[in-house]
């Protein structure tokens, strides 16, 4: 029956030329549509309008009822943007969810758990929404500024309510997100304790393992065995399996209760620990070379002194030890910051080879097979140089031979630090190019079970991205 009304809806929206992509996320991937409590669909469109979106939503209000009566007796639109669930008095839930692509970014900022989460399921019409804007791993700063963080759900458990966000249009082609509360029933508030469990475990999951996908139950306690205690916990406040009318309430929230304070304690300790070992790397001081030609081997001088400012943002960090690679541009640089420091050849730019000095119009015409290998998707080796994986290879000895000197700064150049960047964020080094690197920003990273991490809030990374 899902999947009959999954391709119903498919076809209703697909004739809408406004819509990039479908997808359906979640429970609604189940076989069986007695076990959901809704089903979710994404939709990204060109261009959000009022018209738009009520045509979309009236569409749906007016789907079949042949393809749902035989097991529910009313069909509910649920148009808000949270975990709200209206899946009572025998209805059949749509939870639909509408972007355009400057929402759908946002909230790729904003909401990194939500969008991994639906990142994992393929589109049913269109590009996967991991195609339409890229979609970072999670990092330390995410679990406590992102949107449905754990301290969201503290919060929202202790108010008993529930939030959520709906559009408000204050005209045709303008609007903005409300957010609102609700408050909830029993079980309501049961299903939001499991949604809390659930979701904080397999959060932390990807975190630590540094990968986004769907985690057994083994692979979730191989990881986190110090969780397998609330195990049975879990499967009680589970829809599917118990008859959550009747628990009893005030068992249950002494019980949760337990793990809200484990999972706190737990990741205070964890964040601790996570921040022992931190290095930053810092691009150098602008030159006349960087001039949108290939600047790799050539050895400019910086352009003009740091300033006072500069200088203090800089020597104000505290570390053990400073490096620097052997070009002018890096040296000259960290000299105004402490006459101590090590060169290190690792930490060179890339070789451009023959291509130094070129432009990206003049490599096309001299070395077309290069760009149509970007286009590819290709980690291209430069002509008589090097490629972004040679990089890879001299940062990771770098870090390997100085490992003992964390906390440590070194001043390098920008597809280095690109590098460094797609490490820490399980993002492909043959797209490394989408980003730009501020001229002496110090980027703090952390290694952490073998893992590089990066420490710099969502937005300031995206900032960095050639499309933002």
């Amino acid at each position: 029956m899902i999947a009959l009304i999954q391709k119903e809806i498919v076809k209703i929206l697909s004739k809408e030329e406004n819509n990039l992509s479908i997808t359906f996320v979640g429970s609604s991937n189940h076989t069986n549509i007695e076990k959901i409590s809704d089903i979710d669909i994404i939709i990204i469109c060109k261009k959000l309008t009022k018209k738009y979106y009520e045509k979309q939503i009236n569409k749906l209000k007016n789907l079949d009822e042949k393809f749902y009566i035989e097991k529910f007796e009313n069909l509910y639109i649920n148009d808000s943007f949270g975990p709200l669930k209206f899946n009572k008095n025998r209805n059949l839930v749509l939870h639909v969810m509408i972007y355009d692509i400057d929402g759908h970014r946002k909230h790729v900022i904003e909401s990194p758990f939500t969008c991994l989460d639906w990142s994992l399921y393929e589109s049913s019409y269109g590009p996967n929404l991991k195609d339409l804007f890229p979609i970072f791993n999670l990092q330390i700063d995410d679990f406590k500024n992102s949107r449905r963080s754990f301290n969201d759900y503290k919060f929202e458990f202790k108010n008993r309510k529930l939030s959520y966000r709906k559009y408000h249009f204050i005209s045709e082609d303008k609007y903005r997100e409300i957010k609102k509360y609700k408050s909830i029933n029993n079980v309501e508030f049961i299903e939001f304790m499991n949604h809390i469990i659930k979701f904080s475990i397999i959060n932390l999951c990807k975190f630590l393992s540094n990968e986004n996908k769907f985690f057994s139950n083994r692979e979730i306690y191989t990881l986190l065995p110090e969780f397998k205690k609330f195990e049975t916990l879990t499967k009680k406040l589970d829809r599917s399996v118990n008859n959550l009318e009747k628990l009893n309430l005030k068992e249950v929230e002494k019980e949760f209760k337990k793990f809200l304070n484990f999972y706190n304690n737990y990741f205070n300790e964890l964040e601790k620990n996570y921040k022992l070992n931190y290095f930053y790397l810092v691009r150098h001081s602008k030159t006349k070379l960087n001039d949108g030609t290939f600047l790799g081997r050539r050895d400019p001088d910086i352009n003009r002194k740091l300033s006072s400012k500069q200088i203090a943002n800089l020597s104000n960090i505290k570390v053990k030890k400073y490096f620097t690679s052997t070009s002018k541009r890096a040296e000259n640089t960290i000299k105004q910051i402490t006459n101590t420091y090590e060169k290190n050849s690792n930490l060179q730019e890339i070789d451009y080879g023959e291509a130094e000095g070129l432009n990206l119009n003049e490599l096309k015409s001299k070395y077309p097979f290069v760009v149509k290998g970007w286009k590819e998707g290709k980690d291209i080796r430069f002509p008589k140089g090097e490629n972004t994986a040679d990089v890879e290879k001299r940062f990771s000895i770098f870090l390997f031979e100085n490992k003992n000197s964390i906390p440590f700064m070194a001043f390098t150049h920008q597809v280095v630090i690109r590098v460094a960047l797609c490490n820490s964020i399980n993002f492909d080094i043959a797209n490394s190019f989408k980003f730009s690197v501020p001229y002496l920003k110090p980027i703090k990273f952390y290694i952490f079970n073998e893992n590089l991490k990066l420490d710099i809030q969502r937005k300031e990374l995206y900032r960095m991205l050639d499309n933002e």
